[in-house]
């Protein structure tokens, strides 16, 4: 299979959206902004039918990232996430995974608010691997 987005062959990972045929490398896609969910059946979605975060979070003029506190984008978007429960915490996409894979699954919460489950959920969805160890 050839790679939608570099167009070399060797693609494996296929698009879970409806009716969706693209396929790509992992770090194609990865690069891309496609979003795959490392939990049960393992989908991954391209960047047009990758979930999106459902939070309405009003931004008070320019939010840092709680993590490396640079400024983050005016809404919530592939690379910049909002905690669910407190709506408050927002985070770079990298910033988040770095803090997901140094806490791991049982010290992952909100830096903000604490909330546990929520916020692992939220993130689950989103494509943020959380390792169990």
């Amino acid at each position: 299979q050839r790679c939608c987005i570099c167009r070399l062959p060797g693609a494996s990972v296929t698009c879970r959206g409806r009716r969706c045929r693209r396929i790509f490398h992992f770090p194609c896609g990865s690069e891309r902004g496609c979003v795959s969910q490392f939990f049960g059946e393992f989908r991954s979605f391209c960047w047009q039918h990758r979930p999106v975060q459902r939070v309405r979070a009003p931004q008070q003029e320019q939010t840092p990232c709680l993590i490396c506190l640079e400024a983050v984008a005016g809404r919530p978007c592939y690379d910049t996430l909002v905690c669910p429960a407190c709506a408050s915490a927002w985070f770079h996409r990298r910033c988040i995974q770095g803090q997901a894979l140094s806490s791991a699954l049982h010290h992952f919460r909100c830096p903000l608010c604490r909330d546990v489950a929520a916020f692992q959920d939220e993130m689950f969805r989103l494509g943020i691997k959380i390792p169990d160890r």
